[in-house]
């Protein structure tokens, strides 16, 4: 059993990781914006790396689902729903019609 749960843990330990590190940007992030410096191109490449790490995180999160898909000796298909926290421009403008 110890052998099946290690992915999950290795996976889970890289989660953390990340998700601190993602956590650490977003304060650099917010002190460039409350410093008006949204052009700079730090600042830039700073969103990208927030982007990065936030697919990463999204990623591993996958595994983690199909790694205990696997462990459960399931024979489902494997499908991960998609999160969205935040309406898309073109649902809510065709909300609106």
């Amino acid at each position: 059993m110890a052998e099946e749960t290690k992915p999950i843990n290795t996976l889970t330990t890289a989660r953390d990781t990340l998700v601190e590190e993602r956590r650490a940007l977003a304060v650099a992030m917010a002190l460039g914006y409350r410093r008006r410096r949204t052009d700079e191109s730090h600042t830039n490449d700073m969103r990208a790396a927030f982007i990065g790490i936030q697919t990463t995180i999204e990623a591993i999160d996958r595994a983690i689902a199909h790694e205990k898909l696997i462990t459960s000796g399931s024979s489902e298909s494997f499908i991960v729903p998609t999160l969205e926290t935040v309406p898309s421009r073109a649902s809510s403008s065709d909300n609106r019609q």
